[in-house]
Order: C-alpha cells, then structure tokens, then sequence
C-alpha cells in the first residue's frame, strides 16, 4: 500500500497471481501517491485508493466516514480472496474492511495483522522478501520460476530526460548516486559520495545525483565537495514516479541506500549497488544478477531501527567508497553498459 521499494518487492506477486488467475479481476489497495508505480490492465483492473494522510487529519466522526466510504467500495467488488502483503496494522485494516474471509498474509506480519489475515510460511520464509511475497502465490497453485516486475511504461519520460542530460553536457554511461534515505540510519556521509563521485568519473562514467526534493541538500553538497571541474547535476525533486522509472531506466549503473529508487532501477534491468546497514541486504537487497550490495558489518547491523541507538552510525560509517567502486566495477563488468547517447 505504501513505500516505494515495497510496492516493487510485491509486482513479482502480481506476476504470479495473474498467471495463475488469467480471468481474474485484480483490485490494488494503494496510497495516492504511490499509484502511478502499478500498471493497467492486463495486471490490475481496479486501484483502490486509501488515502491515510487525508483521513489522519479529519475528526474522529469524518474518519468514520471515509472508512464507511472506502468499505462500500470495496464490498460492492465482492472479492473472493484478499492478500495482505505489507503486514501493517493499516494493511490488516483494509483486508478486513473488504468483507472478504478468505483473506492471507505473508510469513513476516507485524501490528497484530496476523489477527486478520492468516500468514503463509513457505519455503522462502529466511529469503528474500521478494520470495516471503510469491510463497503467498505458491500456496495457491504453481507460479513462474522467474520474478518479473508488471510496471507502466515511463519512454516519455525516459526521452525527455535523455535529452535533458545531452543538453547539459552529460555523455557516455551514466551514474545515477541517490544519496537521501527514509531511515537517518541509512544515510551514508556526503563526502564518501563525493569521493565515489570522483572514482566513477575517472572510470569513464557522468555522474549525477537524483532524488526527492528533501534530498536536495546533500546533492548539493555532493557536488561542492567533488573533485574540481567534476560536474554532479542536481536532479533531485524533478521525478514523479514515472520519471523516476525514465531517469533510472537511462543509467549504467544507480547506487544508494536501501531506498525505493534503487529498487525501482533494478525492477527495469538497471545494474545497481546498494548501501546496507541497519537493514538486511540478504532479506532486501535490490534484485537481479545485475545487482550487488555493500554492507558495513558493524556487529549490530541489522538492527532495523530507523536511528542509531549508539548516535554512531558505525554501520554505514563503515562502508568505504573503494568497496562501492569495487563492486560497480563488478555489476558493469559482464558487458559495455548503456551510453545516454546510445539509450
């Protein structure tokens, strides 16, 4: 229903569910501003919108009836099988709001959503959350061996940001840093970025610096500790998801936190090397063979908390930019990667 690497980590169930209802009517329970991620038909034929920061603001008696509101909706689809895939106390809401009994969730349920929804263990209980999510779907009948992400298409804005890049002076393959993170805890120090900037920029590749609008500060700060005459351009607050999707779909290589974009980079084939401390790059790590993560390995890592306990951050602290250069090598190492003039 809600964050962006989430959702990402659920499209592969989506696969699996329309493969093995080809007839079926597919219903998404989303937040608004999430919903441009999931695609039309043939995968979903009806988004529900739940819009929590609306109702979070309303009194008690306007809460009572937008969820009266969003029950109606949801009854009159008279859904036959409900799958609670984010585990959360609001996600346990909605399932049980749509009337529906026969209602599942994965292995990993959190906020007493086990009391709403009955979880599947299966055989990918200790794997990635990718596979915790299709075990739902194997637990209905069989599935593809292959994880594939369902995503609308985004070559509008993929175009318009490879001519946006040409016309700034960026050529050859591109390195997309995505230096912000939704946990303090994940944020890795601007000044390694710089210097992983400086690397990637002697490798052969143009470098910039993306993100949401409150990522701007370190992107500018990026780009002023930078290695003199190294041009690291501003591109965050500029994407809505589909240009997140056009913009990270033009890149050879995306690096950052465990954060949404560089799991939406790696749903479209884009190599990526991903930043893991308090959280668990074997659980969550972005997918693909094109895929590589560096972890810190501080002896509490992961701890899951969105703050250091410690005010250390030794987790991250411990992650050296040669060790991310090292492991872009290895991601564009199996072929030439993709040129922005050749995209």
């Amino acid at each position: 229903m809600s964050a962006l690497g989430d959702i990402v980590h659920a499209l592969p169930t989506l696969h699996a569910l329309r493969s093995l209802y080809p007839a079926a009517a597919i219903s998404w329970a989303v937040e608004p501003r999430f919903a441009d991620l999931l695609p039309g038909p043939p995968w979903i034929d009806r988004r529900i919108l739940f819009r929590k920061s609306e109702i979070r603001r309303l009194g008690p008696c306007g809460r009572l009836r937008a969820l009266g509101d969003l029950r109606r909706e949801m009854r009159a689809c008279r859904f036959d099988l409900v799958l609670d895939l984010q585990g959360l106390l609001k996600s346990a809401l909605v399932a049980a709001l749509s009337g529906c009994r026969n209602r599942m969730g994965y292995c990993e349920m959190r906020e007493g959503s086990f009391l709403f929804s009955r979880p599947v263990r299966g055989p990918h209980s200790g794997g990635h959350v990718i596979e915790r999510y299709r075990d739902v779907a194997r637990s209905l009948g069989p599935v593809p061996a292959e994880a594939r992400f369902p995503l609308p298409d985004a070559s509008r804005e993929r175009e318009s940001f490879r001519r946006e890049l040409l016309s700034r002076g960026l050529r050859g393959p591109l390195a997309l840093l995505f230096p912000g993170a939704g946990w303090p805890s994940k944020l890795w120090p601007a000044a390694r970025y710089a210097r992983l900037a400086g690397m990637l920029a002697e490798a052969g590749l143009a470098v910039a610096a993306g993100g949401g609008p409150g990522d701007a500060p370190l992107a500018r700060e990026i780009a002023a500790l930078a290695p003199p005459g190294l041009y690291v351009p501003d591109l965050t607050g500029r994407t809505d998801i589909p240009g997140l999707m056009g913009l990270t779909s033009l890149a050879a290589v995306c690096i950052g936190a465990d954060t949404g974009p560089l799991h939406l980079a790696a749903a479209q084939g884009t190599p990526t090397v991903s930043l893991f401390g308090p959280s668990s790059g074997e659980r969550a790590g972005t997918w693909g063979s094109a895929a590589r993560y560096v972890a810190g390995g501080a002896f509490c890592s992961p701890c899951f908390k969105r703050r250091c306990p410690r005010r250390e951050f030794i987790c991250m602290g411990r992650i050296a930019p040669e060790s991310v250069m090292a492991a872009c090598r290895e991601v564009l190492a199996p072929a030439p990667p993709r040129t922005l003039e050749g995209c």
